[in-house]
């Protein structure tokens, strides 16, 4: 009785290692990093479309709530740039607040494009210059009533 004992451990600690320790299948691998700055992640990657002066983030939901507005700065960083005063340039106008483009309504625990609008038009050749995102958890705005959620058809 001993013995099966410890081969029901043995087995359960292997399966435990093999599904732990091996990829997924069907999910996709993602070289998107999400830096946490408490109720929301901001993503790394950003797109910057050719006929507007704007910039989309993708921004991702950990609270148990829905975003209506986020209000933030839009920096860029030239980091060839030495005198502090133009290395970091502020682009936006932060109490426009940024629109929600793709994920509407941004419910939690997802992610959402956010589109927020350029006071400057952003270099798009410059290789050396970046763009970030700043946002207060106080300037994340959430809705009063919740949506409700959309029931997925089956086939």
């Amino acid at each position: 009785m001993h013995l099966k004992f410890n081969k029901i451990i043995v087995l359960a600690f292997l399966f435990h290692w093999v599904t732990s320790s091996s990829p997924c299948y069907g999910q996709e691998e993602s070289e998107e990093k999400f830096t946490t700055i408490g109720p929301i992640g901001i993503s790394d990657q950003y797109k910057l479309p050719e006929n507007k002066n704007a910039i989309i983030f993708r921004i991702k939901n950990y609270t148990s709530r829905s975003i209506y507005k986020i209000y933030g700065r839009v920096f860029s960083i030239n980091k060839e740039e030495k005198n502090l005063s133009k290395k970091f340039v502020l682009l936006n106008n932060p109490h426009q607040g940024g629109s929600i483009v793709k994920g509407n309504p941004h419910r939690p625990g997802t992610v959402s494009e956010w589109n927020f609008k350029l006071i400057r038009k952003p270099s798009q050749e410059a290789q050396d210059i970046k763009y970030t995102l700043q946002v207060n958890p106080r300037s994340i705005f959430f809705v009063n009533v919740e949506p409700p959620k959309i029931k997925e058809k089956k086939p």
